[in-house]
């Protein structure tokens, strides 16, 4: 649900050249700050190292913000690392929200999130 850190590597590569480019200071509480300075262990953190065929994922809905680069694209590598993996992938971008918005909607009847959640709910346990 609108996670920035499906590949925690990425994310902190991100973000550093971003502040870097901009000219910016580091963020004193960072992705780097939460996950440490352990490449092996970012790697670890990451769901998209996880993913393989024959390991009982189950079907998965990623909601994300799509008006947020940084979800937005953390939500789109774990969706190609599940599809090229074989595994069943949903991606749905919630349109005009927020991180906070997207989760506290969730369950609104006419939240589109919502609506694509029953959506994927319904189709899964058909199978």
């Amino acid at each position: 649900m609108d996670g920035d850190t499906y590949d925690v590597p990425a994310i902190i590569a991100t973000a550093e050249a971003r502040w870097k480019a901009h000219g910016l200071p580091f963020a004193k509480f960072g992705h780097r700050e939460k996950f440490g300075n352990d490449p092996e262990r970012h790697k670890d953190f990451s769901a998209v190292t996880h993913v393989a065929k024959g390991k009982s994922i189950p079907p998965f809905l990623v909601l994300y913000v799509a008006g947020h680069p940084d979800v937005t694209a953390q939500a789109q590598r774990l969706g190609a690392v599940m599809k090229d993996a074989g595994l069943p992938v949903t991606l749905f971008g919630a349109r005009e929200t927020t991180h906070g918005k997207i989760n506290a909607d969730l369950g609104l009847p006419d939240d589109p999130a919502t609506k694509a959640l029953f959506e994927f709910l319904e189709k899964a346990l058909k199978k």
